[in-house]
């Protein structure tokens, strides 16, 4: 599995809401959210919530077999759910994952320390 992590940025006055919509994934929306995860090949999902000067930011750390492509089939969907959530992340972020700018972003680790 790869792992693929993102920031970000909740929109302003959105924090509430946006706690909600994951109280719904886990709640009533269970089932149609690991049916979508497991058509973008998505095994694990995390969301944290950080706090900075700039306000609140969603962190997102996915693993997928091929995260480069969970963007762009997320966009191809048709499918109620993947369309509602794209307006999720429209509504809560600003993101739109239909427009072509918008790629999986890459990371590179420049630091790793751990006990031995």
């Amino acid at each position: 599995m790869a792992i693929l992590r993102l920031v970000l940025p909740l929109l302003p006055g959105k924090e509430e809401a946006w706690r909600r919509l994951y109280q719904e994934l886990s709640g009533s929306r269970r089932p149609e959210h690991e049916e979508s995860r497991r058509r973008l090949g998505i095994t694990r999902e995390c969301v944290w919530v950080a706090q900075s000067l700039q306000g609140e930011s969603a962190i997102v750390h996915l693993e997928a077999k091929e995260p480069e492509q969970v963007f762009q089939q997320l966009a191809a969907s048709d499918l109620p759910f993947d369309r509602w959530f794209r307006q999720q992340l429209k509504e809560f972020h600003g993101l739109d994952v239909t427009q072509p700018q918008v790629v999986a972003p890459s990371t590179e680790v420049i630091f790793d320390w751990q006990t031995r």
